[in-house]
């Protein structure tokens, strides 16, 4: 917004030069982004030592609830601004309400002869009114009402041409720094605030959520932080349509904001998932919580469609010493969350102590894990051999990941494998591993001439956008290596026939990789998917290879599941082969390859190879 220069009688210019200094003064109180009440209180001021006698009084329009609202004042006391703050605009609102209503300077020279001041008088008198002079603030862009300059006089008095000038000066200056204070907090609630449900977003969490777990350490208030994720959102989106589901994420938020009430932290943390922080404690929470349950499956319309929600939300006391920072109490409940749902959802999982200290191991371990991929030596390859049946020959090795890095030697490389999956480290982890395998083959040509080396590849890796193009650049700089090498990829949901999958495994085959199906038997697969994925063998999971000749099931189970590779010509290997009965009884059933500890442990590679 431009300034105008005041236009003043000849004979002030000396007041002029000074005016000017005032307005820097604000200005630069202004483009210091100072709180919006220290700049109108000393515009009010100014104003005041600018027209003696004037009592100055700057309040600011709240057009989300149509009212004038306390702004800046000067000698004004803080009783008159409790008294007009809250003032709805209106025909006959006193001078400072109608020149709201009417966004049009308003002069009332006597306020006890004008009718706009009829019910007011008392006011007048406790305050030492007589005349007062009310200037609306309008945005400069839009005219839209930014507030009212009541200017009060305690003597009837006219409005002369320099009083005009000096009015026009410090109502641009208010106006600019109301204009500015909008400007700023609107692009802020746009920078935290989710654009479909209104709610706060992650950024205002950052903003906000150490400040309370600060407040709540240091004066014992409760603090919870819920994370909650809608059960069978998918599924709404699925059947209806994404833009049904937004409107559905919408009423969703309307009915947490009634069910938790004001002076909730609430967010919309991403897609169907929602974070919620209560100042009060657990009980309160729970509450709250079995409140929006019951909305939720049975009031929420979209349309003309009656849908029922449901959740499932975990809950974490900040009071937890481990809670150093308000995203671990996020991840804790997001841990929480998972929980829930896996126990069949609708329903709230509660962290307890023991909860809490396997979330604060995992945390440790992911710590650690990071420190092993960024420290030389800290991650070494492993190898166990895998053998042709009854003869016990080796024909390959499988490449497994194991730790030098102190911390994560003690521990099992299972659960360490488990938090990578768990943090997404296992990408770099896997990635890793596969660089090794190429390095492997070529550095040990003559070893492993003849024989297959697999390496395990994390679904979540396949999955990734760059996997295909590092595993062509690896490809592409140690061609041999391509066809001694077969990935190993766990059963998942994710292998799904018509998926992306499909096309990310064929696009491996082309490129003259080995598949191979790994922990065949406990997850997801069926004989279709055998048949439509280009996998060359199984692996059958040793909980079906133990005690063979004592337990009839797992005899069935794995011819069952022998019957099924070998109608898709793929190789069956049997995997946790500890004894000789077991190796003989596969033999027996028709398994050409095993492995296990019978034949070799994992070790490392110059071991593995000179064995």
């Amino acid at each position: 917004m431009a300034l105008a220069r005041p236009v003043l009688a000849p004979q002030s210019g000396i007041r002029l030069e000074h005016l000017l200094d005032v307005q820097r003064e604000v200005l630069s109180l202004i483009s210091r982004n100072a709180p919006l009440q220290q700049s109108l209180t000393a515009i009010a001021e100014f104003a005041e030592a600018w027209i003696p006698g004037m009592k100055g009084s700057i309040l600011r329009f709240d057009a989300a609830k149509g009212h004038l609202a306390r702004g800046g004042y000067g000698v004004l006391p803080a009783s008159f601004a409790d008294t007009v703050d809250g003032l709805v605009p209106g025909p006959k609102a006193g001078s400072c309400g109608t020149c709201a209503f009417r966004k049009e300077r308003v002069i009332s020279t006597d306020v006890f002869t004008d009718p706009l001041w009829d019910g007011f008088h008392d006011l007048c008198r406790q305050y030492g009114i007589r005349s007062a002079w009310s200037s609306p603030l309008l945005a400069s862009r839009d005219q839209t009402l930014l507030g009212v300059f009541g200017m009060y006089h305690p003597e009837i008095r006219q409005m002369t041409a320099d009083d005009e000038a000096l009015v026009d000066h410090f109502t641009h200056l208010a106006a600019m720094a109301i204009e500015r204070h909008r400007d700023e907090t609107s692009q802020h609630h746009r920078a935290t605030h989710d654009f479909l449900t209104g709610l706060g977003n992650r950024r205002l969490l950052a903003e906000v959520g150490d400040s309370w777990l600060l407040e709540s350490h240091a004066t014992g208030q409760p603090l919870c932080i819920v994370l909650i994720d809608l059960d069978n959102f998918k599924s709404v989106n699925d059947s209806f349509g994404h833009l049904l589901g937004d409107r559905l994420l919408r009423e969703v938020a309307l009915h947490m904001l009634q069910a938790f009430g004001e002076g909730t932290l609430l967010a919309r943390f991403g897609g169907d998932e929602f974070v919620a922080a209560f100042r009060e404690p657990a009980s309160a929470v729970l509450s709250k919580l079995e409140t929006l349950r019951r909305t939720l499956s049975s009031d929420v319309c979209v349309d003309e469609f009656s849908i029922d929600i449901r959740y499932s939300a975990g809950l974490v006391d900040a009071g937890t010493p481990s809670a150093h920072s308000f995203d671990e109490l996020v991840s804790q409940a997001d841990e929480m969350s998972r929980r829930a749902k896996l126990a069949g959802g609708d329903r709230c999982a509660v962290a307890d102590d023991a909860a809490t200290q396997r979330w604060s191991l995992r945390q440790r371990i992911a710590r650690h894990l990071r420190e092993a991929l960024d420290a030389p030596n800290a991650i070494e390859p492993y190898l166990q051999p895998f053998v042709s049946l009854p003869e016990g020959q080796v024909t390959g090795y499988e490449m497994l990941l194991r730790f030098r890095h102190p911390p994560l030697a003690k521990l099992p490389v299972s659960e360490c494998i488990a938090v990578a999956e768990e943090s997404g480290l296992i990408i770099e982890l896997g990635n890793r591993m596969l660089s090794f395998a190429f390095d492997l083959l070529a550095a040990h040509h003559v070893p492993l001439q003849g024989k297959v080396l697999n390496v395990n590849v994390s679904v979540r890796q396949l999955a990734s956008r760059e996997f295909l193009d590092r595993v062509r650049s690896l490809v592409a700089s140690q061609p041999g290596a391509a066809a001694q090498l077969c990935l190993e990829i766990t059963e998942s949901h994710w292998l799904d026939v018509n998926g992306p999958a499909a096309e990310v495994l064929r696009e491996l085959k082309a490129l003259g990789l080995g598949l191979a199906l790994d922990d065949f038997g406990t997850g997801h697969a069926s004989l279709s998917y055998l048949q439509a994925l280009p996998f060359d063998s199984v692996k059958i999971d040793r909980h079906f290879v133990h005690d063979l000749h004592t337990n009839p099931r797992n005899r069935s189970v794995c011819m069952a599941l022998l019957a099924m590779a070998s109608s898709c010509a793929m190789t069956a290997v049997a995997e946790g082969v500890e004894t000789r009965d077991e190796a003989e009884e596969l033999a027996v059933l028709g398994f050409s390859h095993a492995q296990g500890y019978l034949w070799a442990r994992p070790a490392p590679v110059a071991q593995a190879l000179a064995a």
